[in-house]
């Protein structure tokens, strides 16, 4: 340092996304950190990823998150920490992933297996600076509603703000840290409420996740950061010490800027980029990867799903029905937009065009009488977007729209029915205004954001264990009868069916969904599993 050059007091520098559950950004956003980490640098960069991005995605439905571990060791990513829908995988697989992650997995309210680090403590300046130690805590939601069983295998799992506040009160006082840093996968009104609760001295930025959009706020002198949905933007929050101490006594604090970039902005990785397409192979192979069978006689037909119930919207609300353990399933018309007839097959790709849109469904519990309130209001208003497909189970009177049958049995108004729906029915989508007075009524009982699946990778799933019920019986596609059916024997059980070739990639999606045990084979106990799914919906003759 030159005897002009003014002394710089510590710093740090924290780039975060949240809630990625694609790769396509990856390689911009890789472009983007390195440029963070030459342009007027600080004492340490950390790249955050808070929560969401093992699941859900089609991706992760294919190889268990195994793509977007190697890609975000590929960042890097240096620090992450649970979201809900890492809950989606099976606990062992979760083990996996974490395993294979190079950065810091923070888990401060989870006590997991294998053991997390719960703090982190950074050491930034020295030398001929000043140092000082910032700590690091990272939590998930608590609410036991957003999951959907016991969360993380039955582990231990505390309330998110109450332990961020006592650890950070552990740091400061007795592991010398001059703040504290949380980052946190959970609503915003809790990361509100968190900043609000804080004690002195305050938080510099809490970093979050679980929102898809973006949040940049001050509240009191702390900053809250999200930056919002795969990666398409990322928050860059500097904090800089001075130089100087503080008198004894006093809070150490930083100056903190943030700003929002857009990865757009910045050129691909090549290496990134060839990386990400050759985890993308799989998916782009299962457009051609048949998801259904049809007989001679029978066919699929989408066409006119904005005026009358179809036999693909009702096969579609019935898969997505069974697939959530609901009673009934309702789907807006206008999300079912091929208006095709389908014959022989119907494949992925073809799923793909007639629901082009991400939504969310969730199962909520809504009186009978309000199901035919909302049934009959969305097919009064002539052709629209809102007209409201139903499942298999859900018997109408053509003319009047009456309920005569649901969940196979008569009509009662005052039944209550666990009802799968697209969640932004509730507010607003497609002017279903049943359903949004409801909402405003009883926001109680509407399911929390983030608590419901994407319906394609739902539907994924349920197709795959219905067309392992179209095969042959377990005993004859066990033709080394060894008790257990592996990857030969469904590719030759798959050609029986159809008398074409068996896609790989339909090979390993029947695996990937019905090997509950992980052990590459399938076991008598999961056929009989995946077809007892399998006959709760057929598809229409």
């Amino acid at each position: 340092m030159s005897a002009c050059e003014p002394t710089r007091g510590p710093s740090l520098r924290v780039v975060c996304v949240n809630d990625v559950y694609l790769l396509e950004h990856f390689p911009r956003l890789r472009t983007l950190v390195l440029e963070a980490a030459e342009r007027d640098p600080a004492d340490l960069l950390l790249v955050s990823l808070a929560g969401d991005f093992i699941s859900p995605s089609l991706l992760s439905s294919l190889d268990q998150g195994r793509g977007m571990i190697d890609c975000m060791n590929a960042v890097p990513i240096t620090h992450t920490i649970f979201g809900n829908h890492e809950d989606d995988l099976p606990f062992e697989v979760l083990q996996e992933r974490v395993r294979e992650f190079r950065g810091t997995w923070l888990s401060t309210n989870l006590d997991f297996d294998p053991p997390l680090p719960a703090t982190q403590i950074l050491h930034l300046g020295g030398g001929q600076r000043r140092s000082i130690r910032v700590g690091l805590v990272g939590v998930v939601m608590h609410d036991r509603s957003i999951y959907r069983g016991q969360p993380f295998g039955g582990r231990l799992l505390l309330p998110a703000n109450e332990v961020v506040l006592r650890t950070a009160q552990h740091l400061i006082e007795h592991e010398g840290c001059a703040c504290v840093i949380p980052f946190t996968h959970q609503d915003i009104h809790s990361d509100r409420a968190l900043l609000r609760a804080q004690s002195n001295p305050p938080f510099p930025v809490l970093i979050g996740g679980h929102e898809h959009s973006v949040f940049l706020e001050e509240i009191g002198m702390s900053w809250l950061v999200k930056a919002g949905s795969d990666a398409v933007h990322a928050a860059i929050v500097d904090l800089r010490w001075p130089a100087e101490a503080p008198p004894p006594g006093a809070p150490d604090l930083p100056t903190t800027h943030v700003r929002l970039d857009d990865t757009i902005r910045h050129p691909e990785d090549p290496a990134l980029r060839a990386r990400v397409d050759g985890h993308m192979k799989a998916v782009r192979a299962l457009e051609q990867a048949t998801l259904l069978t049809l007989d001679a006689d029978q066919q699929l037909s989408s066409v006119g799903t904005r005026e009358r119930q179809t036999s693909l919207g009702a096969l579609l609300c019935s898969r997505l029905r069974d697939a959530l353990g609901a009673d009934v399933a309702l789907f807006n018309g206008g999300g079912i937009r091929a208006g095709k007839t389908y014959q022989r097959r119907f494949t992925y790709g073809d799923l793909k065009a007639e629901m082009p849109f991400d939504n969310e469904i969730v199962v909520a519990r809504l009186p009978a009488s309000l199901l035919q309130e909302t049934l009959r209001f969305s097919r009064s208003r002539g052709v629209s977007g809102g007209f409201l497909q139903t499942d298999d189970r859900v018997e109408t009177e053509p003319s009047t729209h009456q309920i005569l049958r649901v969940a196979g049995a008569p009509y009662d108004p005052s039944q209550l029915l666990r009802v799968a729906l697209v969640r932004n029915m509730f507010f607003g989508m497609d002017n279903l205004e049943p359903l949004v007075r409801f909402g405003q009524q009883h926001p109680e009982r509407i399911p929390p954001a983030g608590s419901g699946r994407e319906a394609k990778v739902a539907l994924l799933e349920a197709f795959a264990r219905a067309f392992w019920s179209q095969l042959e019986p377990f005993e004859s596609m066990d033709r080394n009868r060894d008790g257990a059916v592996d990857r030969d024997e469904i590719a030759q059980a798959i050609f029986r069916r159809t008398a074409e070739p068996a896609s790989p990639i339909t090979v390993d999606l029947l695996m990937k969904t019905l090997d509950t045990n992980r052990d590459e084979r399938i076991s008598p106990e999961e056929d009989r599993a995946a077809r007892e799914f399998g006959a709760l919906t057929r598809a229409p003759a």
